[in-house]
């Protein structure tokens, strides 16, 4: 199985400080199949919050991350999502994720950001399976 990293896990797992999920992130980065799928959009969202992207940067030369999708290819749809889901709000990261997950089908979605992603659909109905800090 898949495993698409969302933002907050990555912050979380990344952080020097313990963030609120830290142990559940460090817990499960350590334990899920290698490598983890995520997009840019998140991995700038992780440097932002870190205030650093040393973080980030060490994770991707390890091969603990890497990004197998290219927005550029997939632009329309992500459009889309962003354009659907305008009332959420959906930012670029979201709906990278959601365009991910109709990829690769067999996926999960890796978040803390449970309440928006309960709302997403991808293909248009079809609840996106998600491992999240309740759910682990």
């Amino acid at each position: 199985m898949i495993h698409l990293l969302d933002t907050g896990p990555l912050v979380s797992a990344l952080a020097r400080e313990e963030l609120r999920f830290g142990s559940w992130a460090k817990d499960l980065l350590r334990h899920l199949p290698q490598p983890l799928y995520t997009c840019e959009a998140v991995l700038t969202e992780v440097a932002h919050f870190l205030g650093t992207p040393e973080p980030v940067l060490a994770a991707v030369a390890d091969g603990l991350l890497v990004c197998p999708w290219d927005l550029c290819e997939h632009h329309a749809r992500v459009r889309e999502l962003v354009r659907k889901y305008a009332d959420q709000p959906m930012d670029l990261a979201d709906a990278c994720l959601v365009a991910m997950s109709e990829k690769w089908w067999d996926c999960k979605v890796v978040t803390v950001d449970v309440t928006d992603f309960k709302v997403y659909r991808r293909r248009g109905r079809h609840a996106i399976p998600l491992l999240t800090p309740n759910a682990s």
